[in-house]
């Protein structure tokens, strides 16, 4: 009798992105986010992912920028455009790109953005396999990063009401929060997690005594942008400052609004560290674990990997109610969204040792409870999978 072994499937996903990446010979590199070890959560399930985003050639990268791609893991260049003028003039090359990705593949895994609502019509077109994952409130996050005119808000309507006809014709979606699921889910199978691994945390802060001698120290980190409301931040520091209240801040991110935010802390004598985007995760994590307070001051979010990071390292947390962030904080460490006033009574409600090191404790308990990589590998697979039901 001959036996014969059936041969295991090759899995092989391609994942749009709208990130822009750089690359130089053979390697893609990025600023900061999905560098290679981002990846590996998808190895374990496929073979091979193939990454279809925006990538400029260019010569050399500043060292800070780490590596994406690797074994696994390839990149199909998508034309290099930012900003709106740029993406028209680049749209019928778009298009082909586009078209000659879904030709050439059979499962896609989209995102928000340009390149997964052009893949998404070929798709749909060809009647291929593709799951979706909806990272945040798209409306919200394109209002909050263009702005509130008129032609901005059609756009983000557009956007969010293509967003949820993809919904309806997915294998599955995935949400970063119930929040989320709330907004975008359909009658199509929905699983709720996030690619934050609270395994990854390898640090943990040791004193609650105040960093900075009699000051308290906050820290934010982000993108620079209006959504994400960190001139909320600093009217809190202004009005904490009035009531005789020695604060200091680092602010870790970059984005258009850094201006802006530099313009009013100097005008008003804040005592604010810009820092910009920090791309090593050690140092990263140094510095924020270094100070008081994690503050996220958001008008609008998803489920912040940020504010997870720091619940994990065992930071005390404050944060605006929208979002996710309900989901993971107790009442008394939000603040009302845009309310300067009541952000500054948290962060005075918060300025106790013993205060935060209880609301410390029960952060870090929750996220390596709920966010641990054995409570989230399964439901991952489980997403995935529906690929190939």
């Amino acid at each position: 009798m001959v036996l014969v072994m059936a041969s295991r499937e090759f899995k092989k996903i391609a994942v749009c992105l709208e990130h822009r990446f750089y690359r130089v010979g053979d390697d893609v590199y990025t600023a900061l986010s999905f560098p290679y070890p981002y990846w590996k959560d998808y190895l374990s399930f496929f073979d091979k992912v193939e990454v279809v985003a925006r990538v400029k050639k260019v010569s050399k990268v500043e060292e800070s920028f780490v590596r994406c791609s690797g074994e696994g893991v390839v990149f199909r260049d998508i034309p290099y455009y930012k900003g709106v003028k740029s993406f028209l003039i680049n749209l019928p090359f778009l298009i082909v790109s586009v078209f000659n990705v879904v030709r050439d593949n059979d499962y896609f895994l989209l995102r928000s953005g340009n390149i997964s609502n052009l893949a998404f019509v070929f798709i749909f077109l060809f009647g291929k396999r593709f799951i979706r994952e909806y990272p945040g409130n798209i409306k919200d996050g394109i209002v909050g990063l263009m702005g509130a005119g008129l032609p901005y808000r059609l756009i983000a309507s557009f956007s969010d009401w293509f967003a949820r006809l993809q919904g309806r014709y997915s294998k599955a979606n995935s949400f970063v929060s119930n929040y989320c699921r709330d907004l975008y889910g359909s009658e199509r199978p929905g699983f709720v997690f996030s690619s934050f691994n609270s395994d990854e945390i390898k640090i943990k802060k040791k004193s609650y005594e105040n960093s900075n001698g009699h000051s308290i120290s906050l820290v934010s980190v982000g993108r620079l942008e209006r959504e994400k409301g960190h001139y909320i931040l600093l009217l809190a520091l202004f009005e904490l400052r009035t009531r005789g209240i020695d604060v200091n801040l680092t602010l870790i991110g970059d984005g258009s609004d850094r201006e802006r935010l530099e313009r009013y802390a100097n005008e008003n004598q804040l005592d604010v560290d810009f820092l910009g985007g920090i791309t090593e995760r050690n140092t990263l994590f140094q510095t924020v674990v270094s100070n008081d307070i994690f503050v996220i001051p958001s008008l609008t979010e998803g489920m912040p990997r940020a504010l997870l990071e720091a619940m994990a390292m065992g930071l005390p947390c404050i944060g605006s109610d929208v979002g996710g962030i309900p989901e993971v904080l107790e009442t008394e460490s939000m603040a009302v969204p845009g309310d300067s006033y009541d952000l500054a009574n948290k962060i005075v409600a918060m300025a106790g040792v013993n205060v935060r090191r209880e609301n410390a404790e029960r952060n870090r308990k929750f996220i390596f409870e709920c966010y641990s990589n054995a409570s989230l590998i399964k439901k991952r697979h489980d997403f995935w999978g529906m690929l190939y039901e």
